[in-house]
């Protein structure tokens, strides 16, 4: 982090913040500091330029340290908070990390806060990853939504024997009246009962096995197009809709990841009239 800090100290001994920005200075570390003792300078610096850090000593005269605590991770909770204390309490160190609070560092040992500073630093990028991060997934997720939407099969995606997403289309097919009816619904209870231990294992070597090409021939090789390119072959199944109605469907799924959780991506196509006509 190569910008100047903002480090928002409450501490009412002037001579204390002297040694905390010496230290700093001699770890290289590029800041300015602002000194506050009371709760309502506190809360103005919060909420009208909030800071990159923030020290507290714990026992003030007019505040308390874990009160400081509280506020900051009420207004900010994202801005580390780093305990910069006379208090050696081996209870008060506990407690310290208890209410949330990022490090605890003695007074009498300066040298261990330009640490706790690079430490907290580190954990302030780690978070903002981990929301680019999150915020990725939920755009593809998104994405994903739109897309399948567009699909004219019917697409579910299961997870741990569960439907956790849907689309119109699947509604449509398992007589549904929305998505919602089939969120949360147990796979097994639309497959036909003698159809459901052939899906489970096969649904159970996909995700063993990790491939897309799980749906295999009497003869246990790979269904392919011409030449080498391997497909994902439609198999036939029975799903049983709402209504008790079975219908006659075209199975493949796929491997996916949904909601940060291993999934599986099926898709399936009516064929019953196809079945009918053909009989």
């Amino acid at each position: 982090m190569n910008k100047e800090l903002r480090i928002l100290i409450l501490e009412d001994n002037a001579s204390d913040v002297v040694l905390i920005n010496r230290e700093l200075r001699q770890s290289g570390l590029a800041f300015r500091s602002i000194r506050v003792e009371t709760r309502e300078a506190f809360i103005r610096e919060l909420e009208e330029d909030p800071p990159d850090l923030i020290f507290s000593d714990h026992g003030l005269p007019t505040f308390n340290g874990f009160a400081a605590l509280a506020l900051a991770q009420l207004k900010c909770p994202e801005i580390p908070f780093i305990f910069v204390t006379g208090s050696a309490q081996e209870e008060m160190a506990v407690e310290t990390f208890k209410k949330g609070a990022t490090d605890f560092v003695l007074k009498g040992r300066m040298s261990n806060l330009a640490p706790a500073v690079q430490r907290a630093l580190q954990l302030v990028e780690e978070r903002a990853r981990r929301r680019e991060a999150e915020h990725a997934l939920q755009k593809s997720e998104e994405r994903y939504r739109q897309l399948v939407e567009l699909c004219p099969d019917a697409l579910l995606v299961q997870s741990d024997d569960h439907i956790v997403f849907a689309n119109t289309a699947a509604a449509r097919l398992l007589g549904a009246d929305s998505v919602e009816q089939l969120i949360g619904k147990p796979l097994k209870e639309i497959v036909r009962p003698d159809y459901w231990e052939m899906m489970q294992r096969r649904l159970r070597q996909l995700r063993e096995e990790g491939t897309t090409f799980f749906w295999k021939s009497a003869q246990s090789r790979m269904q392919r197009l011409q030449g080498d390119a391997a497909v994902v072959p439609f198999i036939e199944e029975k799903f049983v809709r709402l209504d008790n109605q079975v219908v006659d469907v075209e199975v493949a799924a796929a491997p996916l990841t949904f909601e940060n959780r291993p999934a599986v991506q099926i898709i399936a196509r009516d064929i019953t009239h196809r079945k009918r006509a053909t009989e």
